[in-house]
């Protein structure tokens, strides 16, 4: 995956994963006195569930390429950032000042005859 597409896709998860949350937040204090849940609120709870595993996904892959370029003290920034609850940090700080991927070309050996 480009780089491009790895950010912008996490990104985008991650501000669906923020305002499904919101939205949670609202739905359930506007519940309070209620037995059940809102269907609304399982709705909600799906979109978390769902952008954070395409968060997840992009995440391992931006991880991939980075290790894949040898991009060492990039891996680790956005793998540390993560783990320490600022994948959002990291994210955007590869998206800006990044290595590009674009020079990043495979060489194979030629072909014996």
């Amino acid at each position: 995956m480009s780089k491009r597409t790895t950010t912008r896709a996490y990104i985008l998860a991650w501000v669906v994963y923020v305002i499904s949350a919101i939205a949670l937040i609202v739905a359930l204090r506007n519940n309070e006195g209620a037995a059940s849940v809102p269907p609304v609120a399982i709705v909600f709870y799906l979109l978390l569930l769902a952008s954070a595993v395409v968060m997840l996904v992009f995440w391992i892959g931006a991880l991939i390429r980075l290790g894949q370029m040898h991009a060492w003290a990039w891996f680790t920034a956005v793998l540390v950032l993560h783990l320490i609850g600022l994948g959002i940090v990291g994210m955007i700080a590869y998206a800006i000042a990044g290595p590009d991927d674009s020079t990043f070309a495979v060489t194979r050996p030629p072909m014996a005859t």
